[in-house]
């Protein structure tokens, strides 16, 4: 098992931080995380920092660009830049903060009752002038949340609530599920396991440990796919893919509750972000629409997608039929997609590598 991420929810008062208690905190924590993967052995992958909910009228670009300053040389990244439902801001200055300030970006769209159409048409906006000045690869940093708010620490839709000052774990674990007679055994180890380093890293900083998202995610060929793959044996995006997802959600839930969970808790899955996904959809057994479908029982189903930017219109009927998911699931999703506006069947991500462009129409 790996520690995918240790996310440090940090407390604002009004506007403002103390920089140097701040960075004391975060070099301390660097420390504690050191220590604590030499002891126990176990690779901890990524370190995070996450702020409550902006207001309009702070002055958040100065907020976020100082987060960034005492926080990016020692390897953390941020989400500092969370936007609540009735709230409104202005797209240039969400977009300018967004980029000089590296962080990542959660737009609260809508609850479980009603979809706000000004911050739907925000995230839209936000998509089309990272297109227009040829940026549109940072969207992939960008999220809107369906649903009730959550504290999780997966970005980008992670946002501290109720002010925390806390930490919380995600994992990585596909290879560690062999198969369906040990899924609850495998499970409960991998969880024991999270939520023993979890609780050793709150207590050595002295925050509280607000849980584990038990969420299982793929990292490149730790896939999310293989997994599902092996325990059910069927050939993912075929028929029984949706049966399969929702069983490996129900032992993942019936597990956790034993142990502090928070956040998504079901199985993630981001496109880019898994090799044996993408192998899928260039076998033509994924498409955009099997993605939306799949948020039936799944979270964040339609996450790192890279679609034509030509069809950024079509985005406000998505969110509007996830909604409707989100309100007969009454589970939270996300929604990330990667604008491209080049003609290629594939786009290259970087560190993700290639990734099939869907069509929202297919």
């Amino acid at each position: 098992m790996i520690i995918r991420a240790v996310t440090l929810f940090y407390p604002v008062e009004g506007s403002r931080i103390n920089t140097d208690e701040f960075r004391q905190e975060l070099v301390k924590l660097r420390n504690v995380i050191s220590d604590i993967s030499r002891r126990r052995r176990t690779e901890i992958r990524t370190w995070r920092v996450t702020l409550p909910f902006i207001e309009p009228l702070w002055n958040f670009e100065e907020l976020s660009t100082t987060i960034n300053k005492a926080s990016a040389d020692l390897g953390y990244i941020h989400a500092s830049l969370n936007i609540a439902m009735n709230t409104k801001f202005e797209l240039e200055r969400v977009v300018n903060a967004f980029i000089k300030s590296g962080s990542y970006l959660s737009i609260w769209v809508g609850d479980f009752k009603e979809l706000n159409d000004y911050n739907t048409e925000l995230f839209t906006n936000v998509l089309r002038r990272l297109v227009e000045l040829n940026q549109w690869a940072l969207s992939r940093r960008i999220a809107a949340l369906i649903g009730d708010v959550i504290l999780t620490p997966y970005y980008p839709d992670s946002i501290n609530l109720n002010n925390s000052h806390g930490i919380a774990l995600s994992i990585l674990y596909p290879s560690e599920l062999s198969d369906e007679r040990n899924l609850h055994n495998d499970l409960t180890g991998v969880f024991k396991t999270a939520e023993d380093i979890g609780r050793e890293i709150a207590g050595e900083l002295g925050v509280d440990y607000l849980g584990i998202d038990a969420s299982l995610s793929p990292w490149g060929e730790e896939s999310v796919i293989d997994a599902v793959e092996r325990i059910y044996g069927i050939k993912f995006g075929g028929p029984g893919t949706l049966s399969a997802i929702y069983k490996l959600n129900k032992a993942i839930w019936e597990v956790s509750g034993r142990f502090r969970v928070t956040g998504f808790n079901e199985v993630m899955l981001p496109l880019a972000e898994d090799e044996r996904l993408k192998a899928r959809a260039r076998e033509g057994l994924i498409t955009f629409s099997k993605l939306v479908k799949y948020t039936m029982t799944c979270v964040a189903g339609v996450d790192m997608v890279p679609i034509p930017s030509n069809q950024l219109p079509l985005i406000k009927g998505l969110i509007n039929d996830l909604h409707a998911i989100v309100s007969i699931k009454r589970r939270s999703i996300g929604l990330r997609l990667i604008p491209y506006p080049g003609n290629e069947a594939e786009v290259d991500l970087g560190d993700f590598g290639k990734a099939p462009v869907l069509d929202m129409m297919r």
